[in-house]
């Protein structure tokens, strides 16, 4: 759960859940288009859910910068830089490994038409360790666990704060100025497929989610007219108007806006109750984000056959389902494992949970 000494921001914690069906209900409008061959079929969740991906990535700069302000500074800094890194490893790795190895699996056991000509074994190791690659299926830069592509981003986000707890750095200073030279470069050297990959906008989207934590630090009751306005404004940039700007601008300041909205809102008592009763679903938004890529096209496809032109339906119960498996998955394997290599590996408890971060 997302928490910050004492104070438990469950509204930004079921706003993973809501990210994470965005991106499912974007996949199965994919899905659906791609089986019925109708270019334009339902193009608004097409084009609307991939805002989770910014909703995740601002919530991942927030959680991280809130996790890490009251480090210890010990003689040797990169102890602790090293033991941040680790705890994030223990976090994000094993269940990305799972699923990765699930699919490596099935597209060797049972097949896939996606990857007729045979699974490239350095493809499956770029995958595994986060190396952007082109997908011999799609021809896109994306690993084998599609949705995984945004892990990389969260890595090098990873890297950046390690490194800057390590020298003893200010962290948003730092990651500004490391993300803004990455940049740069990478507009300097289109060719290369790892800087094309991070050469993108959204990168900038974890800097906003710092922004909201340190808004938030400074000042933590405010009129609840402004994050009223902020969550509205929010809204209606995200899901009613958007105009063709460039992707930090359309949608990172409009998720950053969200975020920082239903932060504030969390001092308002039935808020909170609310959210605190699906607590679950936030938690469980890591596994859902992996796991709807095996569970949306079986509900997809049971959906066409419950109703072959309700594909409203069908994309909801794909949302679902997807939703139940997380949970499940997140019940029974993600969080048991999780706590044991904690236990065992994830050294002194000088940082905050690894249960507090958005992963995606």
């Amino acid at each position: 759960m997302l928490t910050t000494s004492g104070s438990h921001l469950l509204g930004v914690q079921f706003l993973r859940c809501v990210a994470a069906g965005l991106v499912v209900a974007q996949h199965a409008a994919l899905e659906l288009r791609a089986r019925t061959g109708q270019a334009d079929l339902l193009a608004y969740w097409h084009d609307m859910g991939g805002v989770g991906v910014d909703i995740f990535f601002v919530i991942s700069g927030l959680v991280m910068y809130l996790s890490t302000r009251r480090i210890p500074a010990p003689a040797d800094a990169t102890v602790t830089a090293g033991l941040f890194f680790r705890r994030r490893m223990i976090r994000i790795v094993p269940m990305y490994w799972f699923y990765t190895m699930l699919k490596v699996g099935i597209v060797l056991f049972i097949g896939s038409k996606a990857f007729i000509d045979g699974l490239p074994l350095l493809y499956v190791l770029g995958s595994l360790l986060f190396y952007p690659m082109v997908s011999p299926a799609s021809g896109d830069i994306l690993p084998l666990v599609e949705s995984g592509w945004t892990l990389g981003f969260e890595m090098l986000f990873y890297a950046v704060l390690a490194m800057a707890i390590a020298l003893r750095l200010p962290r948003l200073k730092t990651a500004t100025l490391v993300l803004a030279l990455i940049f740069l470069v990478a507009q300097l050297w289109p060719d290369s497929v790892v800087l094309r990959f991070f050469g993108r906008t959204v990168l900038f989207e974890f800097l906003l989610g710092m922004v909201v934590a340190r808004l938030w630090m400074q000042r933590r009751e405010v009129p609840l007219w402004i994050p009223a306005c902020l969550i509205v404004v929010a809204l209606v940039a995200l899901f009613v108007y958007r105009p063709h700007l460039d992707r930090f601008i359309g949608l990172g300041i409009p998720s950053a806006m969200l975020v920082l909205g239903v932060a504030w809102m969390e001092k308002v008592e039935w808020v909170r109750a609310l959210a605190a009763k699906v607590s679950l679903l936030g938690d469980a938004s890591y596994s859902t984000y992996l796991a709807h890529g095996f569970v949306m096209p079986v509900a997809v496809i049971l959906g066409m056959k419950l109703s072959a032109r309700g594909f409203g339906f069908t994309c909801l119960m794909a949302v679902l389902a997807s939703t139940a498996v997380g949970c499940l998955s997140y019940l029974l394997l993600e969080q048991p494992m999780t706590k044991w290599l904690n236990a065992r590996f994830g050294g002194a408890r000088t940082l905050a949970s690894p249960e507090t971060a958005a992963p995606v």
